[in-house]
This record gives structure tokens, C-alpha cells and sequence, in this order.
């Protein structure tokens, strides 16, 4: 059975027929155009974005040394978010007071970086498995 085309359909057949050659060049060119401007911009605005920790991503400590957090750099469209970072993992369990290993994850929810994370490990004195973060 033969399916019948709507009126939509059938309008937008004839203003395709009777569109002028150029005009469909110069649409296709102006969608070139601006997607190829689109890529460019886009790039320019994120050249600089970056996420990295402060400091080293693996620290040693004594037992009973202070651990004095360093934070992280994040730039999202140019723009300094390092406010908007968000800290997990071991970062309200840390105890130097006692031997152990501890990860401090930093996680930013942006448009450009998603759901992204950094992982610092924090090791106090010489705990069982503490060489795998240092050499691994």
C-alpha cells in the first residue's frame, strides 16, 4: 500500500524544487562556514581550561605532621572554578596522628569537565602498600 505524503510533506518538496541552485550552494557554504567558525571559537575559549592539583598528587607524611591541604586549579571557559570544587573520599577521615593511606578526591561538576575528579594520596609514616602509590 502506497503511504500518502501530507500537505507539509508536498509544500516542502516544491519550495525544494524551486529553490535556485545557488541558494542551496550558499546554505551548504553558510553551514560550512559556521561550523568550521564554531570549532574555532570553541577552542579559543578553552585553549587555557585546565584541572590539576596543587602541589604533589602523592604525600608523605611523619605521624603527627600537619597536612596542609593545597587545593586545586580549575579554569572552565576561562574562567578560575576552583571554588567550585567539591572534596571526598578521605579528605574528613584524615589522621596524622596515625599511621595509613588516605585519597582525597576533588570533583567539579561543569559543563566542560562533566563529572571529573583528581585523586590526591595523602600516606602517614610507612604503612603496608604505601611503596604502590609512590612507584606505581
Amino acid at each position: 500500500m502506497a503511504s500518502r505524503k501530507s500537505n507539509t510533506q508536498r509544500f516542502a518538496e516544491k519550495a525544494v524544487k524551486k529553490s535556485h541552485p545557488a541558494t542551496l550552494v550558499l546554505a551548504v557554504l553558510f553551514l560550512i562556514v559556521g561550523i568550521v567558525a564554531g570549532i574555532i571559537v570553541s577552542r579559543q575559549l578553552t585553549k587555557n581550561d585546565t584541572f590539576v592539583l596543587r602541589g604533589e598528587s602523592v604525600v608523605r607524611l611523619e605521624i603527627g605532621e600537619n597536612y596542609v591541604e593545597e587545593g586545586v586549579t580549575i579554569v572552565s571557559f576561562g574562567k578560575d572554578i576552583s571554588d567550585k570544587v567539591q572534596y571526598g573520599g578521605d579528605a574528613d577521615d584524615l589522621q596524622t596522628g596515625e599511621e595509613g593511606i588516605y585519597q582525597i578526591v576533588y570533583t567539579v561538576e561543569d559543563f566542560r569537565w562533566g563529572d571529573f575528579q583528581r585523586v590526591r594520596t595523602v600516606i602517614i609514616g610507612n604503612p603496608e602498600g604505601a611503596e604502590e602509590f609512590v612507584n606505581g
